[in-house]
């Protein structure tokens, strides 16, 4: 990776993504501060809903834009895409400074959610001209390792943004000053994508049209469908993968309300349970291969769900056991930090242990001449599945409360590793 990095252009490339990615995922925490801070400004009661409504703007056009952005970035110039995106993106968190809280809280969420899809929905048509740019920027004998490091930026700029740099920042410079300072951010992006060298567009006689190349990927897509229906195991690899991105997403969602309820702290020192959270994937990420050397990849990711389930349960009970193990107040509310910071870096081991094995699973077991189209059933299914449980925990948390849907939420998964392994043992003893 360090000698990929040593080729200016791709040194070029790789900047433009990491800095683009990592203030998109700011931008993305930031929205949650200001919904939040429209929510307590005028007292609405479905706080979680809310939150749940902004982790849905921001998430959702990847179902929707996905399919289209390959057609567009493949006619345009990746140049003038990578231009574009940063640019649009750094007036979409523009937009987010002009809106005040005190605004009709109607209106104030509606622009908020609006510009936070607005966002999304042209950063679909990046990740693309990005991917499509790296094979006309490194040899092939480099291809490998480039992707490796994309691939990695991805989840670095997804902790760093989310979980570490935004609510440090915010809590010491205010969420407006971060917003302008990620503006910046963009505009630099753009600037770096003008001097990366891209080849020009394909001539249009070289190219399928709009209409063939959109019914060649619906086609695609159908006979993807179909050989993962045919492959109980591809079934169940998208299941556990669907199951990981939809706790990743639900953890979003409730995260805010958990911190200021349970743990009694302001919103914006989330970063106590998501910063441990990313150490644990980090952790898990580097560990998961010597336990499915040794277990399988089926059943670590079995009893990886179940041991998520148990940490969620516990997470959802630190409270209680901050209140058993404690008298004094402040002590209470220390050890219920800890304890919690604790649990979260378990929760992140677990989802790197269901999702790094589920993503080999996917890899190893669809026919080699059909993985671009699984993974493109993979991706939209999984994106539509993950949006289901996203609204209904937060309208469950406004109805019933955040501890009691965390609770629930981890006895579901307990029970569904507790089934998958018990079903294992079952098929072990019956061969």
């Amino acid at each position: 990776m360090i000698d990929v990095l040593r080729n200016r252009s791709f040194l070029l490339l790789w900047l433009v993504q990491a800095l683009s990615q990592t203030g998109q995922n700011m931008v993305n925490f930031a929205l949650l501060i200001l919904v939040r801070g429209v929510v307590d400004e005028h007292s609405i009661a479905q706080s979680n809903t809310a939150i749940g409504l902004a982790v849905l703007a921001f998430s959702s056009p990847a179902l929707i834009f996905s399919p289209i952005a390959g057609v567009v970035v493949e006619r345009a110039s990746k140049q003038r895409v990578l231009i574009i995106t940063n640019a649009l993106r750094g007036v979409a968190a523009l937009g987010f400074v002009l809106i005040q809280p005190g605004w009709t809280p109607m209106l104030a969420l509606m622009m908020l959610y609006l510009l936070a899809f607005g966002a999304g929905a042209v950063g679909q048509f990046f990740g693309p001209a990005l991917g499509a740019t790296i094979p006309g920027l490194v040899s092939r004998r480099e291809y490998v390792q480039a992707n490796a490091l994309i691939n990695l930026t991805i989840t670095g700029s997804q902790i760093l943004g989310f979980a570490a740099l935004s609510p440090f920042l915010i809590r010491v410079y205010g969420v407006n000053s971060v917003i302008i300072g990620i503006v910046v951010i963009f505009l630099i992006c753009a600037a770096l994508s003008y001097l990366v060298p891209i080849g020009k567009p394909e001539p249009a006689s070289q190219q399928t049209t709009y209409n063939s190349r959109t019914r060649r990927f619906f086609d695609e897509l159908r006979e993807g469908a179909r050989i993962i229906l045919e492959r109980p195991i591809l079934v169940k690899a998208i299941a556990y993968l669907s199951l990981a991105m939809s706790t990743y997403l639900m953890i979003a969602t409730l995260g805010p309300e958990y911190v200021t309820v349970v743990l009694r702290l302001p919103v914006e020192d989330i970063a106590f349970i998501l910063v441990p959270a990313g150490i644990g994937v980090i952790i898990g990420v580097a560990s998961v291969s010597k336990f499915t050397s040794r277990f399988g990849i089926e059943r670590t990711i079995d009893w990886a769900i179940a041991a998520a389930g148990m940490a969620l349960v516990l997470i959802a009970s630190v409270g209680v056991i901050s209140e058993f193990v404690w008298d004094d107040p402040t002590a209470e509310r220390t050890g219920a930090l800890y304890i919690a910071g604790i649990l979260a870096v378990v929760l992140g081991m677990s989802n790197a242990f269901i999702l790094a094995p589920s993503q080999s699973l996917l890899q190893s077991r669809a026919p080699e001449h059909a993985r671009p189209r699984v993974w493109a059933a993979f991706f939209t299914v999984a994106n539509g599945v993950a949006f289901i449980p996203i609204i209904f925990a937060g309208a469950l948390a406004d109805l019933f409360g955040v501890v009691t849907v965390l609770f629930a939420m981890g006895l579901i998964l307990i029970a569904a590793g507790a089934y998958q392994i018990s079903s294992a043992d079952a098929d072990t003893e019956a061969s």
